[in-house]
């Protein structure tokens, strides 16, 4: 009989969850699934989750929250390739699950983890030190996340008032971009770091990525006039990014970019603070995770 671990961040996307653990309860036992709860607090969370599952050796640990509760879970699961990490989302914007077909309704996703179909799925290594599995960027995003974190706001509408206050004061910062086959330098409002193709919102930013590719894309998004906001959104929600004048991908293993005046940088959804320098390379098939 398999056993799971749920791993639940009851203040993720300001979503209501007093009867979660009465349906996780539910579907286990339609399912004859031994089942076991930790909450995250916010302090010690990944030794607290690490002493659980050498305590009872899960055969997979459920994220239940954001992108920001997988991306902890997932350090933890790191060189274990035996236990399958499963996501319930309830985040603000679910990007990753998004990306891996799994619905927001907790039944429905109940039903895709005990089915347990999965891929080896690639990291980013950011910075030698933090690790992204989904999309990461420097520049506008990045601000934008900062300012929503600091709201202390939840949300998908909370999300959306702070995207168009930020939107009419972004700036361009001069990046230079070590790729180790080439060297550039270029202006951009923002620079993503993409292992996956799209946010939670459903806006493709990397049409042409692939979470077990064993490679990442460099989404340059280049000055643009205020107006370009429209044809932007157009490429973002047709997915044809790559047709847009003010977008640059480019596909790489490792990139090393810097810039001169310190900006704000972001992984899965979190705020890092401000650097100057960022180095992302990707180590392959690190993760045995669940998809719809």
């Amino acid at each position: 009989m398999s056993h799971l671990l749920f791993v639940i961040n009851p203040i993720s996307g300001g979503i209501d969850k007093s009867d979660l653990q009465k349906q996780i309860e539910s579907c286990c036992k339609k399912q004859q699934a031994e089942y076991s709860i930790i909450e995250t607090k916010g302090k010690n969370d990944q030794e607290r989750i690490s002493d659980r599952i050498k305590e009872i050796s899960p055969d997979t640990v459920v994220a239940c929250g954001g992108d920001g509760t997988i991306n902890l879970v997932a350090n933890v699961l790191l060189g274990y390739d035996n236990i399958k990490l499963g996501i319930m989302p309830l985040g603000s914007a679910n990007g990753l699950a998004t990306e891996l077909n799994i619905p927001e309704d907790v039944e429905d996703s109940l039903e895709i983890i005990l089915a347990g179909k999965t891929i080896h799925m690639d990291i980013l290594r950011i910075n030698k030190e933090h690790i992204s599995l989904h999309l990461s960027d420097i520049g506008f995003n990045a601000t934008l996340i900062k300012r929503f974190e600091a709201s202390g706001s939840r949300g998908k509408m909370a999300y959306a008032r702070h995207f168009f206050t930020t939107l009419f004061k972004k700036k361009a910062r001069k990046y230079q971009f070590d790729l180790g086959y080439t060297k550039f330098n270029q202006r951009a409002e923002m620079v993503v770091f993409a292992n996956a193709t799209k946010y939670g919102t459903g806006a493709v930013v990397n049409p042409e990525g692939q979470l077990d590719d064993g490679k990442f894309e460099i989404c340059i998004f280049k000055p643009s006039p205020w107006y370009a906001m429209f044809s932007l959104a157009y490429h973002f929600f047709t997915g044809n990014m790559k047709r847009s004048r003010y977008v640059s991908i480019l596909t790489a293993e490792e990139l090393r970019l810097y810039t001169k005046k310190a900006d704000t940088l972001q992984i899965d959804g979190e705020d890092l603070g401000e650097y100057t320098e960022v180095y992302v390379q990707i180590e392959p098939a690190q993760l045995h995770v669940i998809r719809g």
